[in-house]
């Protein structure tokens, strides 16, 4: 028997003492995603077909065989093969993943799955994910990209020094602790007299459900009392994707533990539809479901998490049928289409998992043509053209299509248009007012206005959204406009700021001031020696650490992040930074632009350190590059423009400036610096002509 890498610790409660007294959820619960979240690799966990043949991923060769280690992969070819033991299965449908073990206590999910579809749907085969990543990259690694999703309790216990896990959990799948909690008082309360004790003992309940009711002429039910909200904290433990800022626990607040990746690109599409992998939560709270009350177990029954009706049943439950089940609404003859097909539109993930997303819209075709996004109408109707497709449709948009038009003209455009920003943001979901707040400017006198009164809101995900976008204002105005947070009631309003204030101190602070800079800090730097296994998180921990002066710890970091990833350029291109003036610049730029010859960031630093060391040939060709790698960038393109007219090719110059313009990525510096060659040519050429 081989010894695992993962160590389980002892259990707080088993869930077999739960199943005692509640036999019925137990049983739900043992078929559901979470008792299969994750399983030791038996003849009775696993659906894959170990036959020993090749299937390849990045142009390497995968096979699953049962041998010496018993369940096993082996990578490669030939002698080059390597082969490790499998020792957990990862999920159970649509597909199922499979952990390797590797040394130093890494768990590494492999990037070739079974479908286990039924082979009529296309599955019972092996087929590889599709990524830009190495199969043993750190983000197919279970110990920091997957674990604390799928067992319960988990400790990562990673350790810098020596790059390796010790991690452990209470147990292997998601059990009822994970959603509930430590049961042990609860367990007390149970074996005696059961009294009036709150919540039976446990810490908080997940009872959020509600009482709904008709009123008079209403269509749609309405809640009588709003939700508590420790069901969605802990439901949104794992249903988003989200920066881990916190334990969970049933009290937690939400953005206590969580802070949710914002409905902006390149995670979501412009009308907040999600795009990447994102969950539920993102997309969920930008809804009017969300606004109004309901929370999951409203339509997921919580120990199965199935619905909790049949088809559009679970939508009757608060939509009246007479108003919503039929042709006058749906526009569709009866039991061809269900709510979820034009209300929850799915995208497919990992090759074969179908998410629906959970803003439940009105589909919006024109609008989806516009952005690009996923319609619901054309996922069926593809061949319809548009002009038929609109005659079938309302005349006249919704209140809620307008929102949604008028938010996904901002986020596609920038703020730029403070009327339209000013006249729909207090009308927005709180998750979409940050997703646009945080793009504004504290530099624009009437967008920094908007941020200040912003810091005041009652949702921490405004005023966090406040904060990231203070972090471009200079360190004296940071401090002035942010110090009042200091000591802010929501972990992530203050694990937001934290970076944002390092520095900007001034010398002399009140006894109050200092204590409370001190605990912010004290209480980042603990969060984020948590999570020095991300390459991210290092990288981002060495730039606080740079910006409080520490230049050593900050040079530490950024080499942890490349040992953590050697083809992550930006801590190359800080380390070159940090090394400016001496040798080691050029070996830290040129290290860069080995990890990731398509970074167009590596050629243009490299470029300006030929421009400071007067190599000018050098120097354009660099720049050039860059720019060819990012047109998009106007940076990139005011560095290589001012390059050639340096090296009297001003014609040229004009043309790299034109272009930009023409692609729509003007910025003002490259406005202004067309503005000015332009001017010089035509006193170039008029000085010719009198010269002819």
């Amino acid at each position: 028997m081989c010894l695992f890498a993962i160590f389980y610790a002892p259990l707080a409660v088993a869930d077999s003492a739960c199943g005692a007294c509640h036999a019925n959820e137990v049983a739900l619960w043992q078929q559901s995603h979470h008792a299969k979240a994750m399983l030791p690799a038996t003849q009775e966990t696993v659906a894959g077909v170990f036959d020993g043949s090749v299937t390849r991923y990045k142009d390497l060769a995968f096979r699953f065989t049962i041998g010496e280690l018993g369940y096993q992969v082996s990578i490669g070819e030939g002698a080059t093969a390597e082969t490790y033991a499998i020792d957990y299965v990862f999920g159970f449908t649509p597909l199922q993943q499979y952990l390797a073990r590797l040394p130093r206590g890494r768990y590494q999910a492999i990037p070739v799955a079974w479908d286990t579809r039924p082979q009529s749907a296309g599955g019972q085969r092996w087929y590889a994910l599709e990524s830009d990543l190495n199969w043993d990259h750190s983000g197919f690694t279970w110990n920091n990209s997957c674990a604390s999703c799928h067992s319960t309790n988990l400790v990562k216990a990673y350790d810098p020094a020596s790059d390796s896990f010790a991690t452990r959990f209470d147990e292997v799948n998601v059990s009822c602790a994970a959603c509930h909690g430590d049961a042990k008082a609860h367990l007390a309360w149970a074996a005696g007299a059961k009294p009036n004790t709150l919540n039976a003992g446990f810490a908080a309940s997940l009872k959020d459900g509600g009482q709904w009711a008709w009123h008079q002429d209403q269509a749609i039910a309405s809640r009588e009392s709003p939700p508590v909200g420790a069901q969605l904290s802990s439901c949104a433990q794992c249903h988003t994707r989200s920066e881990q800022i916190g334990s969970w626990h049933p009290k937690a607040e939400l953005f206590d533990h969580v802070s949710p990746v914002l409905p902006h690109q390149p995670f979501y599409y412009q009308d907040g539809q999600i795009r990447d992998e994102v969950f539920e939560l993102g997309s969920f709270l930008q809804s009017r479901m969300h606004a109004a009350g309901v929370v999951c177990s409203n339509c997921h029954e919580p120990h199965s998490a199935k619905l909790r009706a049949e088809g559009d049943g679970v939508c009757m439950q608060c939509h009246k049928a007479d108003t919503f089940a039929v042709p006058s609404h749906h526009r569709h003859q009866t039991g061809s289409a269900g709510c979820v097909d034009c209300h929850m539109p799915a995208t497919v993930y990992m090759g074969v998992d179908a998410r629906r997303d959970h803003r439940f819209v009105i589909p919006d075709p024109a609008l989806s043509k516009t952005l690009g996004s996923p319609d619901a109408c054309r996922s069926c109707h593809a061949e319809m053209p548009m002009a038929k497709l609109s005659e079938r449709l309302p005349k006249v948009a919704s209140p809620s299509q307008i929102k949604t038009r008028d938010f996904a003209t901002l986020a596609d455009g920038g703020v730029a248009n403070m009327a339209l920003y000013q006249s729909i943001v207090d009308t927005l979901s709180p998750i979409r007012e940050a997703s646009l707040l945080a793009q504004l400017s504290p530099y624009d006198y009437a967008q920094q206005n908007v941020l200040l009164s912003k810091l005041q809101s009652p949702s921490p995900l405004v005023r966090a959204a406040g904060v990231r976008a203070f972090a471009q204002a200079p360190s004296a105005e940071r401090w002035r406009r942010l110090s009042a947070l200091l000591a802010d009631n929501s972990k992530m309003v203050r694990m937001e700021l934290a970076p944002v204030l390092a520095g900007t101190a001034p010398a002399q602070l009140s006894q109050a001031q200092s204590a409370q800079l001190a605990a912010l800090f004290t209480e980042y730097e603990s969060l984020m020696n948590t999570h020095l296994d991300s390459p991210q998180i290092a990288a981002n921990f060495a730039n606080y650490q740079l910006a409080r002066g520490r230049l050593a710890e900050a040079a530490e970091l950024y080499q942890q992040a490349i040992k953590l990833d050697a083809a992550f350029v930006y801590p190359y291109l800080q380390l070159a930074m940090l090394t400016r003036g001496s040798d080691a610049e050029l070996s830290w730029l040129q290290e860069a632009q080995q990890a990731d010859v398509k970074s167009a960031d590596a050629a243009y630093q490299l470029g300006l350190y030929w421009v400071r060391a007067k190599d000018y040939a050098r120097a354009l060709a660099g720049l050039k590059q860059a720019f060819d790698l990012a047109p998009h960038r106007p940076e990139f393109a005011y560095g290589y423009a001012v390059a050639l007219e340096n090296r009297g090719q001003l014609d040229e110059a004009i043309t790299v400036l034109k272009t930009v313009a023409s692609r729509g990525h003007a910025s003002p510096l490259t406005s202004d610096l067309l503005s000015l060659y332009l001017q010089k040519r035509s006193g170039r050429d008029a000085g010719n002509a009198l010269i002819k």
